[in-house]
């Protein structure tokens, strides 16, 4: 089971947001725009927990019209997934989707209030042709059912639950004309009781989420509550569960629970305390309202009753003492984090062996701000190893960061959402779920950016600004800065440092791909690149690189004739950005900086020649 889609309403901040889902998603933005709370809303989805906060209701509205509502699409479900209780029969074609409602009650005549929840799923309600109301009696069915019910197995004298089933088994198999489907519509409760919410709940993925910052004594304890323990339990549990032992004890536990379960073929394997409990219960209902009930029961799953609670101490070989890793720095709680991923990414990459006791349920990773107390090459580890476990079938990796390393903007920059508030104080979100670089002739593009982010990753800054400049290369930027902070410009405007990216395209020829990022994501930015003027093939790429400006020339500005013809220096072969800052030193402290060049550098921060006062 896969999850392809999730959509939030009145959840904390956010009044509805759509993300779109695959492998691997990262979310973006300044603090405090809702990515945490698109962390939370998801493990609170799949984890099936109730809400009874109302602060987590948005701007803290929590009666049923402003009600919460999580909503899942999943695909790519297994047969046995598809078999099972909450999904059977309520698939939308391909995909079963599923939505949780939250609200308060307020109570009525002085009564208590309360907090409610309800699901539904997504589906087309199935009607069986003439189907009798008063389906109790085999004699209520029309003529076309007659041979269906006569070929029925070990039928009894009236139809009870388990027979209706089977009967309608056989009509979907052999008179599918007698079935008619009304179209696909959201259906609540559609289980009809506990049991439908609770198989729901046991076949969704399981969510893993590793909180920014948290009390560690949390995450180490290996109950399902807590984030190493989940850790731990998922790598072991993949070859535990397939060792002769558990096989032995699955067996054992089938027996027991045909006890319980009704079989009509063989009556005698039911207890006979259920039997008995069974036909006292309908004896008495008979005589108020008929119908037949069946007890029915949920097998337990095997892995929870079995996996141990375990717990990760630090010991100190020297002194002999074990410590919680409460107690030690988030430093190495983090790196005990990357620890246990890489070791089940490791596990998940063996192949099966043996059998496999019980369905196996996907996983879903949300991770905080995975670069907290990290220093660089850890920061590419967790991205490696996050990357590597998205890859894999059965888990899929959900993050928040500000890490430009966790973005991929090339080839997989559908997985980026980016997060921002709007005019009324709501989260908005930005997904890109088009092709940028479509056809053979964009593919050269498309390689040229992939080239560039992977040997210069802080070019996904640009995500990460409100306002972007692109610029050829690294000397263009080395020269730009220098002069701002000479100008004081960074001095005056101090948000300057933080609002505004300069990004090195290396090259004109690459700034077309960077172009169309933008443009998809809806990223304010601004080209400045030499005139060239003469040379035919930067002409061509000048044309280009307009054609995809959205406000024309008004978005570029040309530097004339290039950067160095500016500045009044040849450009060395080497050491480029080393001459661009010695350069504007020099012309600044002899007052002979070129207008045109201070023009160039305010137009770069402030999109305007005149500095805003």
């Amino acid at each position: 089971m896969r999850l392809v889609r999730f959509e939030i309403r009145n959840f904390k901040c956010i009044e509805y947001a759509r993300l779109e889902w695959t492998d691997m998603l990262v979310l973006i933005g300044e603090n405090n725009v809702g990515k945490s709370s698109v962390l939370s809303a998801i493990a609170t989805f799949l984890s099936g927990s109730a809400i009874k906060d109302v602060s987590l209701f948005r701007r803290h509205q929590a009666e049923e019209p402003r009600a919460i509502e999580l909503t899942g699409y999943f695909d790519n479900l297994s047969d046995e997934e598809k078999d099972q209780t909450a999904v059977r029969g309520r698939m939308d074609g391909e995909r079963w989707i599923l939505k949780k409602k939250y609200w308060y009650e307020a109570g009525n005549d002085g009564e208590a209030g309360g907090w409610k929840e309800q699901l539904f799923s997504y589906s087309s309600t199935e009607r069986f042709v003439d189907w009798p109301e008063a389906d109790n009696t085999w004699g209520a069915f029309p003529e076309q059912y007659r041979p269906l019910i006569e070929a029925l197995q070990d039928r009894g004298a009236r139809p009870n639950a388990v027979q209706k089933d089977a009967l309608r088994a056989v009509v979907r198999q052999q008179r599918p004309d007698l079935i008619v489907r009304d179209a696909p519509n959201w259906v609540p409760n559609p289980g009809g009781g506990g049991n439908w919410k609770s198989n729901a709940n046991s076949i969704l993925p399981r969510p893993i989420l590793v909180r920014a910052v948290q009390e560690a004594s949390d995450e180490t304890n290996a109950k399902d509550a807590s984030t190493f323990g989940k850790l731990v339990n998922l790598i072991i549990e993949r070859s535990l569960m397939q060792r002769p032992e558990m096989t032995r004890l699955q067996a054992a536990m089938d027996e027991v629970l045909a006890l319980f379960r009704p079989d009509e073929a063989h009556p005698e394997r039911q207890a006979q305390e259920v039997r008995d409990l069974q036909e006292r219960i309908n004896r008495s209902l008979n005589e108020v309202v008929g119908g037949h009930a069946v007890i029915r029961t949920e097998a337990p799953q095997t892995r929870t009753m079995v996996l141990p609670s375990t717990s990760l101490v630090i010991r100190d070989t020297l002194a002999g003492i074990e410590t919680e890793v409460g107690h030690q720095g988030h430093g190495l709680q983090r790196t005990l984090i990357i620890t246990l991923l890489q070791q089940l990414a490791d596990a998940q990459a063996e192949p099966a062996a043996g059998i496999q006791v019980g369905p196996r349920r996907s996983t879903i990773l949300l991770v905080e701000e995975p670069e907290l107390y990290l220093h660089p090459q850890m920061e590419r580890l967790m991205r490696d190893v996050l990357q590597r476990l998205a890859s894999q079938g059965g888990t899929q990796v959900a993050c928040c960061t500000h890490s430009p390393i966790f973005l991929d903007i090339a080839d997989n920059y559908r997985a980026i959402v980016r997060m921002f508030k709007n005019a009324q104080g709501d989260t908005a979100v930005n997904q890109v779920t088009e092709e940028l670089f479509p056809g053979e002739g964009n593919h050269a593009d498309k390689l040229r950016l992939n080239t560039v982010a992977k040997f210069d990753p802080t070019v996904n800054e640009l995500f990460f600004a409100k306002r972007v400049v692109l610029l050829e290369e690294f000397s263009a930027i080395a020269a730009f800065e220098r002069a701002a902070e000479l100008m004081g410009l960074f001095e005056r405007h101090p948000r300057l440092r933080r609002e505004v990216a300069l990004i090195d395209c290396n090259g004109k020829n690459n700034i077309v791909a960077f172009l169309r990022v933008l443009n998809a994501f809806d990223i304010p930015y601004r080209v400045l690149h030499d005139e060239d003027s003469g040379n035919a093939v930067s002409q061509a790429e000048n044309r280009r690189i307009l054609a995809l400006l959205p406000n024309g020339v008004a978005q570029v500005h040309l530097v004339s004739p290039d950067l160095e013809g500016l500045l009044g220096y040849q450009a060395p072969g080497k050491n480029k950005p080393f001459a661009a800052v010695s350069y504007v030193e020099r012309l600044h402290s002899l007052g002979q900086l070129p207008n045109a060049f201070q023009d160039a550098v305010r137009i770069a921060y402030f999109g305007v020649a005149v500095e805003p006062q």
